[in-house]
């Protein structure tokens, strides 16, 4: 896994992990469990990574494998941002 490509993500997604935050602490009162964090998140992740290429039928265990990386990638980053944010509103 290189860096650059989590930090790319991490840029990419900032917001929308900020947003998840705000919405849900406005709505409820409280921040989000980390299972009500991941399942509001699912629906962004499917948007990221887009849908998997179904039109290659050669390599198609290839189209999986980079698919479970960018995935994994993705999920990585999340992970970050869910923890940084989690311990800045805990600061506040």
């Amino acid at each position: 896994m290189d860096s650059s490509e989590i930090d790319s993500i991490k840029r990419d997604m900032s917001v929308k992990v900020h947003d998840i935050f705000d919405n849900f602490e406005e709505n409820n009162n409280r921040l989000p469990t980390m299972e009500e964090f991941r399942t509001i998140f699912h629906d962004s992740a499917d948007n990221y990574l887009g849908p998997l290429d179904q039109q290659v039928v050669d390599g198609i265990n290839a189209n999986l494998e980079r698919q479970r990386i960018r995935e994994q990638l993705l999920w990585d980053a999340v992970n970050e941002l869910e923890s940084e944010e989690r311990m800045r509103r805990d600061a506040e």
